[in-house]
């Protein structure tokens, strides 16, 4: 399952979540950064050595910083909608 690490009043972490919203793709968002913590935990500095929100994984495929998922997911499931076909 798609799963976004980052906390939902993050403005990264919601330009993520419009793209998985616009997309419809099953997901799972796990609070994480701000007061939640959990970015210096050697489980998520093993995801993302920067130690920052959003991360994304994917079924194993990690990825962080916001556009970069984007992108990834817009590629992936957006041909036609979010990403151009041309």
């Amino acid at each position: 399952m798609l799963r976004i690490h980052g906390r939902a009043n993050s403005s990264n972490s919601q330009m993520v979540m419009w793209c998985v919203g616009e997309l419809g793709l099953a997901h799972e968002r796990l609070d994480v950064g701000g007061s939640f913590g959990g970015t210096d935990t050697p489980d998520y500095r093993s995801m993302n050595p920067m130690g920052l929100i959003p991360t994304m994984d994917d079924a194993g495929f990690v990825l962080w910083e916001s556009n970069t998922i984007i992108r990834y997911l817009a590629t992936k499931h957006g041909a036609g909608t979010l990403w151009s076909c041309h």
